[in-house]
C-alpha cells in the first residue's frame, strides 16, 4: 500500500490523512507483520505519546488496524483487510507467533472456526497460535 492508496482508504473510513496516520500505517505496512506498540512507538519518536495512543485508537476504531496479539503486556496491531470498517471487524483468521523470530502474521484457515457454547451469544472469537514460522522450521 502506497502513501496514496494510505490516503485513500483513511477518507473511505471517514478519518483525516493526518502525517501521523499515513507514517503510521506506512511503518505497520513496511514491517511486513503485527506490529508491538513499543515498536512503532520506536518508530514514531518525533510523535509523542499521547497522539501516537490517539491515532492507534482512531485507526482501530475505524476498522483501519485491528488487536493481532498480546502477550507479556505488549499490544500487537496489524493492519485490516478492506472488509473491516467501523460497525465491524471481519476477520477470517488467526494470529500466529513465531516463538523463534518473534513474528505475528494474520493466517486465513481453510474452514471457518465455530464456536457456541449453550446459554451464551459469542460476538467475536480471537485466536491466537504459536509456533514455527515457515523461515524457522
Amino acid at each position: 500500500m502506497n502513501t496514496i492508496q494510505i490516503k485513500e482508504l483513511l477518507h473511505k473510513r471517514s478519518l483525516k490523512a493526518t502525517k501521523t496516520r499515513i507514517n503510521v500505517l506506512n511503518k505497520m505496512q513496511n514491517h511486513g507483520s503485527a506490529m508491538s506498540y513499543s515498536a512503532i512507538q520506536k518508530q514514531m519518536k518525533q510523535t509523542d505519546r499521547v497522539t501516537l495512543y490517539r491515532t492507534i485508537e482512531s485507526l482501530k476504531e475505524k476498522g483501519v488496524i485491528h488487536k493481532a496479539f498480546q502477550d507479556n503486556n505488549e499490544t500487537y496491531y496489524a493492519i485490516c483487510d478492506n472488509n473491516c470498517d467501523a460497525e465491524k471487524h471481519h476477520h477470517e483468521h488467526l494470529h500466529f507467533k513465531c516463538i523463534k523470530c518473534k513474528n505475528i502474521t494474520c493466517e486465513d484457515v481453510n474452514e471457518a472456526i465455530k464456536i457456541s457454547i449453550p446459554n451464551f451469544v459469542i460476538n467475536k472469537v480471537s485466536v491466537n497460535v504459536e509456533g514455527l514460522c515457515l523461515k524457522c522450521v
